[in-house]
């Protein structure tokens, strides 16, 4: 290299100047950066909890209908039963008729005699 002294670099004022507002502008920009994305995790969270609240609602509607669904069919099946007594009763009836008619019959039969 050569002996000679290096020359010193002078940077003009506006020069300064303009570097300190591309920075500042830089340092503007990524603080609104920052609240918007502060505000759209905000907004984010908000439907998030309305969300979930509506699927707790839903959730339990649905456990609700589960339940009167479980109840209609556990009726239906004692209704379905009881019908089938029923039916068992009343044929032990007409049975239990037509014998006391017979005996009746029988009895009348004794008594004319």
């Amino acid at each position: 290299m050569s002996g000679a002294p290096a020359a010193a670099v002078t940077v003009a004022p506006e020069t300064l100047t303009m570097t300190w507002m591309v920075a500042g502008s830089l340092v503007l920009e990524l603080l609104v950066l920052i609240v918007v994305l502060v505000r759209v995790a905000w907004w984010l969270s908000g439907r998030f909890t309305s969300i979930d609240g509506s699927f707790s609602s839903i959730a339990r509607e649905i456990a609700q209908l589960k339940a009167d669904i479980s109840n209609d069919i556990a009726g239906r099946k004692v209704v379905a039963e009881a019908r089938t007594d029923i039916g068992q009763i009343k044929a032990t009836l007409i049975e239990f008729r037509e014998r006391i008619d017979r005996l009746e019959n029988h009895w009348d039969g004794h008594k004319h005699a």
